[in-house]
């Protein structure tokens, strides 16, 4: 079993990881503006707004991910909030694309996961665009009880996905908790207290992770 201590402390490590980059990048920005105001430029002052976007984006997505769960919210009210981060976690090849299926498919899933549903979703597009390199596209799925995140990417021989990712979801309990395998298990663990299951496999050029419920 994990420590409820541990697990806090990874999760907190992980959110201070993923928050440095945007934060960092607007201070060194604003420190460059206060040292010597001529040497400002266009490029730097789009940089600087760059960045607080991205900062925001990621606050505001990892608040539905990892926050407590807001019962009015529904999975079509969180659609622009992962686009977003995806955005703020885009490489120079630009934002992946992100397919939905239809609002009224979302809500079905909403209704048979009250509150809960947004934040599994975040997480499931978290673990997997983590697994996959060079993330280009991002398909979610609802179908029979099931909630789907496939990520399409770039693996190869030299760009391989992250099985000790996909080893978390088949065999738990010989996982270690470190920062970087946390948000894993903090997924499975959210999926598994409301009464389902996590389920990780690969695909062609990709990962699909899905969180899985029966139909009573």
């Amino acid at each position: 079993m994990i420590d409820p201590l541990t697990l806090t402390q990874a999760l907190c490590t992980r959110l201070c990881h993923d928050l440095a980059g945007p934060i960092g990048a607007v201070s060194a920005g604003v420190e460059l503006v206060g040292g010597d105001p001529s040497q400002v430029d266009t490029e730097m002052l789009q940089l600087i707004a760059n960045s607080s976007t991205a900062a925001a984006q990621k606050l505001k997505f990892l608040r539905v991910a990892l926050g407590t769960p807001a019962s009015s919210s529904s999975l079509a009210d969180v659609k622009a909030t992962i686009g977003g981060y995806l955005s703020s976690v885009a490489g120079q090849s630009g934002a992946a694309s992100v397919t939905w299926p239809p609002d009224r498919e979302l809500d079905s899933v909403s209704q048979q996961i009250p509150a809960a549903a947004p934040q599994i979703l975040a997480n499931l597009v978290i673990l997997a665009i983590e697994v996959v390199p060079r993330l280009r596209m991002v398909v979610v799925d609802v179908a029979d009880g099931h909630l789907s995140v496939e990520a399409q990417g770039e693996i190869s021989a030299r760009l391989d996905p992250r099985r000790d990712l996909i080893a978390i979801a088949e065999n738990p309990d010989s996982a270690s908790l470190t920062p970087k395998t946390v948000q894993a298990l903090y997924t499975l663990g959210l999926i598994s207290q409301h009464s389902g299951r996590l389920v990780v496999r690969a695909v062609d050029n990709g990962c699909r992770v899905s969180a899985i419920y029966e139909r009573a």
